[in-house]
């Protein structure tokens, strides 16, 4: 076999049928650091040629804009697959992304914060077993039944093994139960150990009571949701709610609330919020308006609207 039949073979397995450096050296009956050498040849000899789809091209483009915009340090942006993807699949897409990013964070003996979010569950579920070795994540917000209840249905790469959830549900019944259980030992070293979190990651709320995750999880009920909208809030992360320009909307749960406030989400490092949706696209504005993130996970078509908007 002549050198160029054999950097084009090597070239094939590599890059279409998707085998390892080791698994082509063993067909090729050559050295790893042969195989290796073969590849740089096939890409500089132009045999092998890298383009970026116009596509995802666009959604790099965005990314860069939504950074410039809004003063993020890094945004990820989901190209748009289809013109009428559906919300599930869309929010899917976004929770592997993040999945992938927070990778560069978590090691052994790193901590996780998080808050609940039907796409913050999702990421945690896209992380691999190998990734969430030695990690600890620990909740930032109350809402132990959702956590357990979703943990439990959908627990497929053992990340129960690593969650720290408050005990505690994310708004109490009233003002008096709500300050016991925040001096709780339990609530507290929970929220101790989130301190240490070298990123905290959370979902996004929606004013729309239709739309709304938190209404279909039982944490709130669409009144509750329809009242906050009537004093201008827009969106709420930690079950906090917050306005257009991102200032807290002062409401009767206010002082029912388990867990850090969203002043204290933006002194944390490393808040990556996930979420997206023409739905959600005010409240994660109001977000990134109130300075509350340092990353946004989304897609195209949010982070469209969002640079439309500003």
């Amino acid at each position: 076999m002549d050198r160029y039949t054999t950097v084009v073979r090597a070239a094939w397995l590599y890059y279409k049928d998707q085998l390892t450096q080791a698994e082509i050296a063993e067909r090729l009956f050559v050295s790893r650091a042969t195989v290796g050498r073969l590849l740089d040849v096939a890409r500089d000899g132009g045999i092998v040629r890298f383009e970026i789809s116009s596509e995802h091209l666009a959604a790099f483009e965005l990314s860069t804009e939504l950074r410039e915009h809004f003063g993020l340090s890094d945004a990820v942006v989901v190209p748009r697959m289809t013109d009428d993807d559906h919300a599930n699949r869309v929010n899917a897409r976004i929770a592997a992304a993040a999945a992938e990013h927070l990778t560069r964070f978590l090691r052994p003996g790193a901590v996780l914060g998080v808050g609940w979010g039907d796409t913050v569950m999702r990421v945690l579920f896209a992380i691999s077993r190998y990734a969430l070795e030695g990690v600890t994540i620990a909740a930032v917000a109350g809402g132990i039944d959702v956590y357990t209840r979703e943990v439990t249905a959908r627990n497929t790469n053992g990340v129960n093994e690593h969650l720290r959830v408050i005990p505690a549900p994310l708004v109490a019944s009233s003002a008096a139960i709500a300050a016991a259980l925040r001096e709780d030992a339990s609530v507290r070293s929970v929220l101790a150990l989130a301190e240490q979190a070298v990123a905290t990651l959370t979902g996004i709320g929606s004013s729309d009571a239709h739309a709304a995750s938190a209404v279909r999880a039982g944490l709130y009920t669409a009144e509750q949701v329809t009242s906050y909208r009537a004093m201008g809030g827009v969106g709420d992360m930690l079950g906090e709610w917050f306005d257009r320009s991102g200032a807290v909307v002062q409401a009767e749960s206010s002082g029912r609330r388990i867990g850090i406030t969203l002043d204290e989400l933006r002194s944390r490092p490393q808040v990556i919020g996930v979420a997206g949706g023409h739905e959600k696209v005010d409240a994660i504005a109001g977000a990134l308006r109130g300075h509350y993130l340092d990353v946004l996970v989304t897609d195209e078509g949010t982070a469209e609207s969002l640079v439309a908007l500003n």
